[in-house]
């Protein structure tokens, strides 16, 4: 099982908008993580809102954790790790451009053309959404906390991440699980 995790290419991605506060969640973990010396097979990608162009990217990953925020019914900063299930689409969506492309339906139109990663999603609930370029203090606080778990599930070669995941809709924050 430790080879068949070593093997595989790990791509973080990073999403959200920089530029709305706590929107930008998933970018502000990759960029922290970019700093650390990462093992090879592993990659950080600030993804940003991307679309369509973070298709190349995905171009020999195994598997790929999203890092973003999610709005959910939970407390601001608590952090969730999920594999996606069901819908492909984001509910209630309706796209009608290639524009309004967002990871959910990257990652269906990725398996389409044969790029078929394991998909986990790191998320957090937002606090604020607000024009600025900065977390806000809880926010700030849960990216730490999500680079220092990507950091300890790298440092395992990811053979602990299933212990922590849970299939959407039903999810758990990490904090339940790790006491």
């Amino acid at each position: 099982m430790e080879d068949q995790n070593k093997s595989k290419m790990t791509l973080i991605l990073g999403a959200g908008n920089i530029a709305a506060g706590d929107e930008g969640f998933g970018v502000h973990v990759a960029r922290r993580l970019a700093k650390m010396e990462l093992p090879e097979g592993v990659r950080v990608l600030e993804g940003g809102i991307g679309g369509f162009d973070l298709l190349g990217p995905l171009e020999g990953v195994d598997r790929l954790i999203v890092v973003d925020i999610m709005a959910l019914d939970q407390p601001a900063g608590d952090l969730f790790l999920f594999k996606p299930g069901g819908t492909s689409i984001e509910p209630g969506k309706k796209v009608v451009s290639f524009h309004q492309v967002g990871i959910l339906e990257l990652i269906q139109i990725a398996a389409i053309i044969g790029r078929n990663p394991e998909v986990y999603f790191l998320v957090t609930p937002p606090e604020t959404m607000d024009w600025s370029f900065d977390l806000s203090p809880v926010l700030s606080k849960a990216a730490d906390e999500a680079v220092e778990f990507l950091e300890n599930i790298i440092k395992d070669d990811f053979a602990g991440l299933k212990k922590y995941v849970t299939s959407f809709p039903t999810i758990y924050s990490l904090a339940s699980i790790q006491t």
